[in-house]
């Protein structure tokens, strides 16, 4: 006997039952939870007041009496919570909450479950049929708290005017405050991602659709129970559904998830999928790569393409979106700015764009190093423009301005030279066109062309000979690497060298010095070509035996002195930040042009008095190392060490905690001048807390 006939006798049908479909309340069916509330105490025979839905959000809510006579009820706490929310009753009913001078309404607000509705549905079983109706939502009814939030915003009302210390007054008129006018860039794609993200965006989206009042009806009553009727199929609900060939049904039942990806928020532009890259063709592979990553090697592009292409197939797709620059592979600027596109900063159009990006590659093949303020003198882009087209690849290097993102890629060029010949004469071909267009000068491009080269990995350019009677002289003008004094670098830029200046610092510490190079026959990222390298760039630096000189300890000591009594506390990138603006103002050549490590300044800062705290930090908050100056020799040292304590277990305190923290503390009863003139040393305010300096989120 076949086993599936076996099988069915096993399994023998008992009962067959008739399955209809109702579709009068599919549109509008909701199954409510209560999560919060016991099985045995339903919601039945509670007076509901008020009901409302928003449809599109499908919110719901209902608002529940409360029998303020029961002996469960707290009046005391009911009248409380009325007088927080509403005032002394009897007011304007319109503006209350409460329509007595006690708690009595409760309000219920829906919140999703996440479950998707289409898959559930409630069912009547009568006389031997099976009737289904198809559920439209499912929530969860909980308890809402917005009243809370009513009472927050009263009392902040209330003592708004008494918390400017009574001196303001109605007759004085209001001061005149210079009012600024920005103008909106235009938003990228990212940027619009990230903001119909947010949960103000959100948040916002959620409170334009306006709330539909709703007749709440009991479950009881005979307009309920002509409802319930509704959820039997009748002869009009003809189910053309169950009329289906057996695949078609599997299919109505269990519908493929497009729909439900189609409802998943949309990835932010700058996050690639690699399962969704790998159903596109390999030339939109690439060119989605590149567009990305903006700059890659070939070796990584072919570790992220699937298996199995050829090396071929990809430079084929790769010449038609990118362009070889020290051996890796740069996005193409027609890509990055199509015709139509605009620069979001300042409104530039593509055409500036792509001959100033263009402009910047080609420079990266012929030199390692780039500064913007050469590229800002070409291009006649505005600053933020040349920031971000720099950004996309290259970084900033500590004395010598943008370097190019990768090392040059040997590997590469060596394997496959005629690409790299074809490229070559690409660029010659296209800084034809660009000299042109931006008029640079013959003169300028002598300038640059003969700075440092493109060293390819493992060649090592001779060392230069150096002229004995310019070496033997006592003091020179100190020049960075790029051929410039720190003091040229632009504020912006002064903000993105921290990073690069502590590895650069590590290195002085360990008494290594920068290698110097000279002139030498090196091909470059696009060929082989006679370049002499910079000078300036790779020159060596002062003698490391400055880090270890009295003179160099004492101007790091007076800087951080000053700052520390000028502060009270300081976190570690402040004093950074506080540095490097100082070193801009310094002379070329001057004694910390040599580089000073996070290190050294926090050393110098524990020399000078000063103490890392161990501070608490606010939630969402980046920690960083935090510096203070505990003692000034007055008889307010004692309530400055009780005050840095505090913040070792809070990261917050009010101006009654501090002065009760310093009389429990070391017995001082301090004036309110001193209180004040302590808390502002030391700390920031917000709102009726303070909070350590350095410490304060941004708002």
């Amino acid at each position: 006997m076949p086993s599936n006939m076996a099988d069915e006798e096993e399994d023998p049908v008992v009962h067959e039952v008739d399955v209809f479909l109702s579709k009068s309340l599919a549109a509008n069916l909701y199954l409510l939870q209560y999560p919060v509330r016991p099985e045995r105490m339903t919601y039945d025979d509670i007076d509901i007041q008020t009901a409302r839905v928003k449809p599109v959000q499908q919110k719901l809510e209902l608002e529940c009496a409360l029998n303020t006579r029961s002996d469960h009820y707290a009046r005391s706490k009911g009248e409380q919570i009325a007088l927080n929310v509403d005032g002394a009753f009897g007011g304007n009913p319109a503006d209350s909450f409460y329509s007595s001078d006690k708690m009595d309404k409760q309000v219920l607000t829906s919140f999703s479950t996440g479950e998707k509705s289409g898959r559930y549905a409630v069912g009547i079983f009568k006389d031997g049929e099976l009737h289904l109706t198809p559920l439209h939502a499912i929530v969860q009814m909980r308890p809402s708290f917005s009243y809370l939030d009513r009472a927050d915003q009263k009392i902040k009302t209330d003592v708004g005017p008494a918390g400017d210390g009574g001196e303001s007054s109605q007759d004085e008129e209001e001061e005149v405050k210079p009012v600024t006018v920005k103008f909106a860039h235009q938003e990228s794609e990212e940027a619009k991602a990230r903001r119909m993200a947010s949960f103000d965006y959100l948040q916002k989206k959620q409170q334009e659709e306006t709330w539909q009042q709703l007749e709440y009806n009991n479950i009881n009553s005979g307009r309920a129970e002509s409802r319930r009727l509704q959820l039997y199929a009748g002869k009009a609900d003809e189910l053309s559904e169950f009329q289906l060939q057996p695949g078609e049904y599997l299919q109505a039942l269990m519908p493929e998830t497009d729909a439900e990806q189609e409802e998943k928020p949309a990835m932010p532009s700058n996050v690639l999928s690699l399962i969704q890259l790998r159903t596109m063709p390999l030339h939109d592979q690439v060119k989605t790569l590149l567009t990305n990553a903006k700059v890659i090697r070939f070796s990584q592009l072919l570790a992220l393409l699937p298996q199995g292409i050829e090396a071929t197939a990809v430079l084929r797709s790769l010449q038609q979106v990118a362009v070889l620059v020290q051996g890796c592979w740069v996005v193409k600027s027609e890509i990055l700015y199509p015709k139509e596109a605009t620069s979001p900063h300042s409104g530039v159009s593509a055409d500036h764009l792509c001959r100033g990006r263009d402009y910047v590659m080609w420079r990266f093949t012929q030199s390692r190093h780039v500064t913007r303020k050469d590229i800002a003198s070409i291009v006649k882009l505005p600053a933020e423009d040349v920031k971000e087209i720099l950004e996309q690849i290259s970084r900033i290097r500590v004395n010598c301005g943008w370097e190019f993102l990768f090392a040059y890629d040997s590997e590469f060029t060596s394997r496959y030279g005629d690409i790299v010949q074809r490229q070559k004469m690409l660029w010659d071909a296209k800084y034809q066109g660009l000299a042109k267009q931006l008029k640079i000068p013959k003169e300028h491009e002598k300038k640059f062309k003969d700075k440092d080269p493109v060293f390819p990995p493992g060649e090592k350019p001779m060392r230069r000979r150096r002229n004995s009677s310019r070496s033997s002289t006592g003091t020179r003008r100190k020049r960075t690497l790029s051929g410039r004094s720190l003091s040229d670098y632009s504020d912006q830029e002064m903000d993105a060298i921290k990073q690069d200046l502590e590895n650069h610092d590590d290195i002085l510490s360990r008494g290594e010095e920068p290698m110097e190079v000279s002139s030498a026959k090196l091909p470059n990222s696009n060929g082989t070509m006679e370049v002499t390298p910079n000078s300036d760039c790779d020159k060596t630096m002062e003698e490391n035996s400055n880090l270890n000189s009295a003179d160099f300890k004492l101007e790091v000591l007076n800087f951080v002195r000053e700052k520390l009594y000028t502060r009270f506390v300081v976190s570690a990138s402040e004093l950074r930040r506080l540095f490097q603006m100082h070193l801009a103002q310094c002379p070329p050549g001057h004694i910390l042009s040599s580089g000073v490590s996070d290190k050294i300044l926090e050393e110098s800062i524990l020399n000078v008095g000063g103490v890392q705290l161990e501070n608490q930090w606010p939630p969402n908050t980046q920690q960083e190392p935090m510096f203070a100056l505990p003692k000034m020799g007055d008889s307010l040292d004692p309530a400055r060490t009780v005050l840095l304590n505090y913040f070792t277990s809070s990261h917050k305190i009010s101006r009654k905690q501090f002065v009760k923290a310093v009389e429990d503390g070391c017995g001082m009863t301090l004036s309110e001048q001193d209180t004040k003139l302590l808390l502002k040393d030391y700390c920031a305010q917000k709102g009726n807390s303070w909070m350590l300096k350095g410490t304060v989120p941004a708002s």
